[in-house]
């Protein structure tokens, strides 16, 4: 593992071979011994046939090999297959579901994304960490699909220091959801919420025809450290035309620094997974803050008004504005009470929100990354009442076969199986950020 902080290693896998479609059933991480605290999480994509002359090959997702074709690279942040973060356990599947996988399906080969949140940029790790799949040649009678909401990874969401509680929204339009939808809708399952260290809250809205449906799913009392797949107490049916709208709050009152949306732990997201049947069309639906609007009304007001210490020179390179663009936004000061009210009225001044539609392979939906959406008029969430989400449980009905990504197989005497370990190793890299027209943060990850 990289002596540095923040990691993301890429490793490529085939999934076995069958001659007639299969499910997968269940995954389950395997996370190495007394590595709890470097792993901080890990997700398996769907990729293309495009990867089989790459198996043999791992590398750093931020700086991969200048070999890999656009096929290999876009399998990341593509079809998540599944997403397990620190403090979950595993994702089972109910009798009725599963992911379909060889035969004649698009998921023949998979890619590992690991997360290692190295704080002390330690230089000793070696790490086997993986995932173990679950698998039945018994097709189920559903395809099933995970679904991702919520905030696109980019600069654009910005978090003063010193604040108590912070509020974001992300919206999925009805635009998309009835592009990518099937006509029946989908049934939600489970689900799984993520922000990083400054969360205090992740809650998914359902909005439909204008009125405002019971929450997807909730959590206000998030915790980093305790992350798991909630199997929801009933399911929950989302139709095309619908909105999903996912909010975070956070708590930057202990935090001296600009916190910006981003890969590392200390770095800020707002995701949730949603686990789905009948699989759709759909996989892919972020949002983020127009960046026009984040330039315009605040960068350039911010930097008139002399709130940053750095600042961006036009007549450099792309590669080089990004980076200053980076470090200026970290560098702004939000000691004076202008400079606080000057980034909250940029951001609730907005009622808009850039918004990307996608199906696999990165195929958009709905034109490209260029939609722009209205935010629906809400308000502010309760405490959550009633019952709890319970937690997503194993289920037992049929025999597996299993095969392990990353891992050092181990035991299970839940379900009779074969084992095949793939290992993967690490290695260093950074985020790259890019300019388009005046100054535009690309997103890096899905």
């Amino acid at each position: 593992v990289p002596a540095k902080p923040t990691t993301y290693w890429c490793s490529p896998f085939k999934l076995p071979v069958l001659q007639n479609e299969a499910h997968i059933i269940r995954f389950e991480p395997v996370v190495q011994e007394n590595h709890e605290e470097l792993v901080h999480h890990i997700l398996v994509y769907e990729c293309s046939d495009k990867l089989e002359p790459f198996l043999n090959v791992s590398w750093d997702c931020d700086n991969p090999p200048d070999s890999l074709p656009y096929e290999v690279l876009g399998c990341r942040g593509s079809v998540v297959l599944t997403a397990w973060a620190v403090g979950g356990a595993d994702m089972s599947f109910p009798s009725q579901v599963g992911l379909p996988m060889s035969g004649g399906t698009d998921t023949q080969y998979a890619l590992m994304e690991t997360h290692y949140n190295n704080e002390k940029s330690s230089p000793t790790y070696v790490d086997s960490s993986g995932m173990r799949v679950y698998y039945t040649p018994t097709k189920r009678q559903y395809d099933g699909s995970i679904l991702q909401f919520g905030s696109t990874v980019s600069v654009n969401l910005l978090l003063p220091p010193g604040l108590k509680d912070i509020k974001m929204q992300n919206t999925c339009p009805g635009a998309c959801s009835s592009a990518g939808l099937p006509p029946g809708g989908v049934n939600v399952f489970a689900s799984m919420l993520h922000s990083h260290t400054a969360g205090t809250a992740v809650w998914v809205e359902h909005i439909r025809n204008g009125s405002k449906l019971p929450n997807i799913d909730e959590n206000f009392n998030y915790d980093f450290n305790f992350q798991d797949v909630i199997l929801l107490r009933n399911e929950v049916k989302i139709l095309p035309g619908d909105e999903v709208q996912v909010f975070c709050r956070y708590d930057t009152s202990d935090r001296k620094e600009v916190t910006l949306g981003g890969e590392g732990t200390l770095d800020e997201m707002c995701l949730a997974f949603l686990v789905v049947y009948p699989k759709p069309t759909l996989t892919v639906c972020l949002s983020q803050i127009p960046t026009d609007v984040l330039v315009h009304l605040y960068y350039i007001p911010a930097l008139i008004r002399g709130y940053l210490t750095n600042y961006v020179n036009d007549s450099a390179d792309d590669a080089t504005k990004g980076v200053q663009f980076f470090y200026s936004l970290k560098s702004i000061d939000f000691s004076s009470q202008g400079s606080r009210d000057l980034w909250s009225g940029t951001y609730w001044s907005s009622k808009y929100r850039d918004y990307v539609c996608r199906a696999s392979g990165h195929r958009h939906i709905l034109g490209g990354v260029g939609n722009r959406t209205l935010l629906t008029e809400i308000k502010d969430p309760e405490d959550p009442t009633g019952v709890t989400p319970e937690p997503c449980v194993g289920f037992t009905e049929e025999p597996a076969t299993t095969q392990a990504l990353g891992a050092t197989t181990v035991g299970t005497t839940e379900e009779p199986a074969t084992t095949q370990a793939l290992g993967a190793t690490a290695d260093g890299g950074v985020s790259i950020w890019s300019f388009i027209g005046c100054i535009v943060a690309i997103v890096i990850m899905t």
